[in-house]
């Protein structure tokens, strides 16, 4: 195996005896020099295949043992999950975790509202998302509100089935790109469309705006946490308001504090990565 390029210190991007490319994860495999072979392949520990490379740039912003964690827990998946599933899950999954240890370590709780049909609607991919709330647990000693197991088991619903966004919701299209819009003038910086940071900004918007189709709002057990994230981040909830008026005009939408609390913690998310510059 053949290291090519450096992604940080334990992680490398590589081409087999195939020449197909792939992730390597090992301690210290991004240390020496590229391109070199490995000669020892016991020093890999991870190989990932057919990752789509705007997923690169995520791993040098997720802790290798988060990753480990993903990594073991969609193992479990294509034990019990019959359909394939996308390359990508365990990359979208670790995110998914390191932002959920996040909120944890914030106390802020926001509930899934559809933990009951997920629950009774996808008994196989929310039994692993319990299954993953324990494994967390057990492994990084976080203990994950248990609505993280919905969460975690609509990665692997949506990592069954590919889906464009349009296809999901009819003028979602149209919507996000507004938003997006309106997100760039107000803090007047490039959001980079191709990159995974806006890939995943979009995912947590098409969650939001599925939410309000279906008149169902995000509900949180912390409202104070709405006034501290308003407070500290003027902003933000400036841009919020911009896109509540923006939903209410044009698709008669009205976003409740809860719903203007998630999409400020993902505008923040969204804004402050480094592939959106002034």
């Amino acid at each position: 195996m053949k290291v090519i390029k450096k992604i940080n210190n334990n992680i490398a991007l590589c081409v087999d005896d195939n020449d197909r490319e792939l992730i390597a994860v090992g301690t210290g495999i991004g240390f020496k020099p590229c391109p070199y072979v490995i000669e020892d392949l016991n020093v890999i520990q991870r190989t990932f295949y057919d990752v789509d490379a705007m997923y690169f740039n995520l791993l040098n912003e997720i802790d290798v043992d988060v990753l480990e964690t993903a990594a073991k827990i969609v193992d479990i998946a294509r034990m019990k999950i019959k359909s394939e599933l996308s390359p990508n899950v365990v990359f979208t999954l670790a995110d998914h975790i390191a932002f959920a240890i996040e909120r944890v370590k914030k106390n802020i709780n926001i509930q899934a509202p559809l933990y009951n049909d997920i629950q009774y609607l996808y008994e196989t991919e929310f039994a692993l998302g319990e299954t993953a709330v324990k494994l967390i647990q057990k492994t990084m000693n976080i203990r994950l509100p248990k609505g993280e197991a919905s969460n975690i088991a609509m990665h692997f619903v949506n990592a069954e089935t590919v889906t464009s966004i349009s296809q999901q919701m009819p003028n979602s299209d149209e919507v996000i790109e507004e938003i997006t819009e309106l997100i760039g003038e107000d803090f007047q910086i490039h959001i980079n469309k191709n990159s995974f940071n806006y890939s995943r900004f979009t995912s947590h918007l098409l969650y939001l705006l599925k939410r309000q189709e279906k008149k169902d709002s995000i509900t949180s057990e912390n409202k104070k946490m709405f006034e501290y994230v308003k407070n500290e981040n003027p902003q933000t909830y400036a841009c919020a308001l911009h896109i509540k008026k923006y939903l209410q005009n044009e698709m008669n939408w009205s976003l409740h504090e809860e719903d203007l609390l998630y999409l400020m913690l993902h505008i923040n998310r969204l804004c402050a990565r480094e592939d959106c510059h002034q």
